[in-house]
Order: structure tokens, then C-alpha cells, then sequence
């Protein structure tokens, strides 16, 4: 367009016919307008474009972060089954969009993770009541003591909202997870408006919940009913691991100056000391983990047994 337009004005101003200067003048400042609103549209058309493209899920790993100085690395790992701590988010987060461009809603099956890829498909056990339920993953998490966490909805499902956090295993549903993979990687297909009409999705029901507490009319959608699955209840004791003394004087150091209540042990290998509290509380061992990262203890690991 702008090129049609410069060769019109070169023809024009090397015509035959005897021109004045203030024909050549207007004709100058009327090429600059139309090439200002051709560059204009141009511009929105490429926002436009951004803007549709910014607007899709799209499939995330993501690199290597960290989270108050611990590194955690995000891959795909369908092996991955993991016991520890769970937590969940409230209405800070709800209707934010995701890492990975999803929304995020505490009314729906959904939660965070600092390492699977977005979105997973995982199953969640409470270890202290033995429910299980089916979520997906939608985003990052900055808390380094729990593994993963959960909508206000799910800690309602598995009843550990009143206590805020709860010890739980958690699953990654291989085939699941790569169904929700090679969708998100279609969505962002070139082809992808040229061959499908619509990307699967799939409701769940928050409608069987008695704890009912903060949620508004318009957060129910009435849908298929969940599946609350009941595993064999194995009791479980939380002990906190903290890695890389160099001493036990350091061990009995740290242990004063935080002035720790819990019971303790020690463990040596190869000159490396390493601090074991416990059993502990559950919310105890959340504050600790924080507490010894703070102090430069950063190799800290919530284990149940």
C-alpha cells in the first residue's frame, strides 16, 4: 500500500503538465497522512494478532527457578508420586490467569505446582482421611513447604479447609496429562481454526459440598457430580530433614538461637550433618522449613513415614 502510494506521487510530480508549488505541497502532506494511517492499521492489526495468540492456553514446562534462594527445576516426569504437605489458595487468586495463560478459579478442581508441566492431570490423597480426588494443574506455587496447592474447593472435597493444610499424596495420571498436553500443543497450531471447532473440555461438579463457606451463586455451575474416591488409611508421622551442617556444635547452634521445642536427632555421614526434627504438627513443620530457609538452610525436606 505504501509503496502504491509513493509511485503514484513520483508520477504525478514528473508528469508532463506544469505543476504549481502548492499543488506538489499538498500532495506531499496528503502521501504523509495516508502513510501515517497505513502504518497505524498495520500496527493494530499486529496488536490484534498478539493479542489472540496471547490469549490461548499453551503448553509449559518452564525453566529452573527459585523460590527464597531454593532452585526447583520443572520437567515432565509421569513417574512423579510424592508425599508431603498440602495447602490451598483462596479467593486471591481467583479468575487470575495462569503461567500458562488458563484461568484459575477456587470453585473448580484445580491446583498449583512448583514442577509438573502446565497443565497435568493429578490425583491428590488425603493421607489423613484417606479422600482422593482427580484436579488439574494449572500453575506455579511459591511455598516451599508444601508439594503442592490446592483450590478452595478441592480442600473442601478432601475437608482439610478449616485445618489449611493437611499431609497428601499426590499422582500424576500419565495419560491424562498427555491428553491435556497434545491439546494445549494444538490449540497453538497454526492450522488449529482450520481443523477444529472447539477444544475438549470437561465440567465438574461442585454441588455436593456442605461447607459451603465464601462461595457466591455465580461461582456454581451445575454439572456432572464429582467422584470422591476413598483410599486404605496409613498413618503417617511428619519429620523435618535439614541438610549440610558441617558440625553438630553448628546443629546445637541453630537449634538455640531458634529456640526449637521439638524433639531432635542428628545423623552423620561422611562428615555431612544433618538435622532431623520430629514427628511434628503440620503446621509446626510449614513454619520451620520457613524459618531454616530464612537462616540459610536451604536443603530442607518435609518427610512422612
Amino acid at each position: 500500500m505504501i509503496k502504491l502510494i509513493i509511485s503514484s506521487l513520483l508520477t504525478f510530480l514528473f508528469s508532463c503538465e506544469p505543476i504549481s508549488k502548492d499543488v506538489v505541497i499538498n500532495k506531499i502532506e496528503q502521501t504523509k497522512e495516508n502513510i501515517v494511517e497505513e502504518i497505524k492499521v498495520k500496527s493494530e492489526i499486529i496488536k490484534e494478532d498478539k493479542k489472540i495468540s496471547n490469549d490461548k492456553i499453551f503448553y509449559l514446562v518452564g525453566d529452573p527457578y527459585y523460590i527464597e534462594g531454593v532452585k526447583y527445576i520443572p520437567e515432565e516426569d509421569y513417574l512423579y508420586s510424592k508425599v508431603g504437605l498440602a495447602t490451598f489458595y483462596d479467593k486471591e487468586l481467583h479468575n487470575h490467569i495462569t503461567a500458562n495463560n488458563d484461568l484459575n478459579k477456587v470453585t473448580e478442581l484445580l491446583g498449583r505446582h512448583k514442577t509438573l508441566p502446565l497443565p497435568s492431570i493429578v490425583k491428590i490423597t488425603n493421607l489423613e482421611n484417606g479422600l482422593s480426588l482427580t484436579i488439574k494443574i494449572v500453575d506455579r506455587h511459591n511455598d516451599n513447604a508444601s508439594i503442592i496447592q490446592v483450590s478452595r474447593k478441592v480442600a473442601q472435597l478432601l475437608r482439610f479447609y478449616k485445618n489449611k493444610i493437611t499431609k497428601a499424596r499426590v499422582e500424576i495420571l500419565t495419560d491424562p496429562s498427555k491428553q491435556w498436553k497434545n491439546v494445549t500443543m494444538s490449540i497453538n497450531d497454526a492450522d488449529f481454526n482450520n481443523t477444529v471447532e472447539s477444544a475438549p473440555t470437561e465440567l465438574v461438579s461442585i454441588s455436593d459440598i456442605d461447607e459451603n463457606i465464601g462461595i457466591t451463586k455465580d461461582d456454581v455451575v451445575q454439572e456432572t457430580p464429582i467422584e470422591l474416591t476413598m483410599e486404605e488409611l496409613v498413618s503417617y508421622e511428619l519429620y523435618l530433614y535439614v541438610n549440610n551442617f558441617n558440625n553438630y556444635q553448628e546443629i546445637q547452634n541453630i537449634v538455640k538461637e531458634i529456640d526449637l521445642k521439638e524433639k531432635f536427632s542428628s545423623e552423620n555421614t561422611a562428615n555431612i550433618y544433618k538435622l532431623i526434627i520430629g514427628p511434628i504438627d503440620n503446621k509446626i513443620a510449614n513454619k520451620l522449613v520457613s524459618t531454616f530457609i530464612s537462616k540459610g538452610y536451604k536443603e530442607t525436606e518435609l518427610i512422612l513415614k
